[in-house]
C-alpha cells in the first residue's frame, strides 16, 4: 500500500468515526446542560417522533444524493401532499387509504419532475428542484387560499397514527429495505458508481437515466409517507407546511459524514446517524432554553464549518485542470 492509498484511508476511518464521536459528544453534552432532562421518557418519546420525518425521508434521499443529486422541493412537496391527502379525507370523504395514495403520487410525481427535468433537458438538479420547489409551493399557497388559510384535521380520529411504537415499527421497515436496497443490490451500487464516473457507466451499457429517475421516485415514495405522518402529528395544513425540510436533509448528510458528491465514499448509515444527530441537537437546545429562531442559527452554521472541513477540493482541481 502506496503513501497516497494510505492516506485516504486513514481519512476514510477517520470520516466513519467523527460522526459517531459527534453524536456521543453532543448527547453527552445536553445530558450535562439540561440536567438530565433529555433523557425522561417522554422526552425520548418526543425525540423519535421528531427523528421520524428526517430519517423517513433520509432512507430515500439517500439514493438521489449518492448519484450528485439533489432535490431542494422536497420541503413544499410534502406541505402539497399533505393538503391533498387531508382535503381528500375531510372534505370529500374518500377513505383513508386513498388518501395515503394520494400522498405518495404528489410526492412522487414532483421528486420524478425534478429528476426528468434535469435528466432530460441537461438542468443542474439544484435549478431543477428550485423550480419544482417554486411550483409546488404556489400551488400550496393557492390551495390554502381556498380553504380559508389552512384545513384542519380530525385529530381525536388519527390519534393511533402517533404512537410512538407503530413509527418505530414503520422506521425499522423502511430502514432495513432502504439499507438492502442500497448497500445490496446494483440500484444502489450503481448510483454511487455513477456520481464515480457517469461516462463509464454508460459505456458499461447500463442505462443512466433510468437509475437516476429511479432514485427520485424512491424518494418521492419515502417523502409522500413521511407527509401522511407530519400531517397526523400536526394537525393542521397551512402554506408553510413542509417548510424547511430540504435544508434538515442536507444537515442530517453533512453531520452523518455522507459525501456531498455522493460516490463509492456513500453509506446508508451515514445518512440515518445524521438524522439523529440533528434531531438531538435540535431537541437539547430547545431543552436548554435556546430561541427557535436562534437553534436555525446554529443548525446553518454548524452547516457551514462542517463541509468546509469534510468537502472534498480534489473534485474542483480536477476540474480546474480539464478546463485549462
Amino acid at each position: 500500500m502506496n503513501i497516497l492509498e494510505q492516506k485516504a484511508k486513514r481519512k476514510e476511518t477517520l470520516m466513519d468515526i467523527l460522526p459517531f464521536a459527534g453524536l456521543v459528544l453532543i448527547t453527552v453534552f445536553f445530558i450535562i446542560v439540561t440536567k438530565g432532562r433529555i433523557l425522561r421518557i417522554d422526552n425520548l418519546a418526543n425525540i423519535v417522533t421528531s427523528a421520524f420525518t428526517i430519517i423517513l425521508v433520509s432512507c430515500g434521499a439517500v439514493f438521489v444524493y449518492a448519484h450528485g443529486g439533489m432535490d431542494f422541493s422536497i420541503g413544499s412537496t410534502s406541505g402539497l401532499a399533505q393538503f391533498i391527502c387531508i382535503y381528500m379525507v375531510m372534505r370529500l370523504g374518500f377513505p383513508l387509504p386513498i388518501g395515503i395514495l394520494a400522498s405518495v403520487v404528489v410526492s412522487v410525481v414532483a421528486c420524478s419532475t425534478v429528476g426528468l427535468s434535469s435528466i432530460l433537458l441537461n438542468i443542474h438538479p439544484f435549478v431543477a428542484s428550485l423550480c419544482v420547489k417554486n411550483i409546488t409551493a404556489g400551488l400550496l399557497s393557492l390551495l390554502t387560499q381556498k380553504v380559508g388559510g389552512q384545513i384542519t384535521l380530525d385529530y381525536v380520529r388519527f390519534k393511533g397514527f402517533n404512537s410512538v411504537g407503530l413509527k418505530a415499527v414503520v422506521l425499522i421497515v423502511m430502514i432495513a429495505l432502504g439499507f438492502y436496497v442500497f448497500e445490496k443490490t446494483k440500484v444502489g451500487k450503481i448510483q454511487k458508481a455513477i456520481s464515480g464516473n457517469e461516462r463509464t457507466v454508460t459505456q458499461a451499457g447500463i442505462n443512466v437515466k433510468k437509475y437516476k429517475l429511479s432514485a427520485y421516485m424512491i424518494m418521492g415514495f419515502c417523502v409522500g409517507i413521511a407527509a401522511f405522518f407530519q400531517m397526523t402529528r400536526i394537525g393542521t395544513v397551512s402554506s408553510s407546511s413542509g417548510s424547511g425540510l430540504e435544508f434538515d436533509i442536507m444537515i442530517a448528510m453533512v453531520l452523518g459524514g455522507f459525501p456531498i458528491s455522493g460516490g463509492s465514499a456513500a453509506k446508508f448509515k451515514q445518512f440515518i446517524l445524521g438524522g439523529i444527530t440533528m434531531t438531538i441537537l435540535t431537541n437539547g437546545l430547545t431543552m436548554w432554553g435556546m430561541d427557535v429562531s436562534f437553534v436555525s442559527f446554529v443548525k446553518g452554521l454548524m452547516f457551514i464549518l462542517i463541509v468546509s472541513v469534510s468537502y472534498d477540493r480534489s473534485v474542483m482541481k480536477q476540474v480546474s485542470i480539464i478546463k485549462l
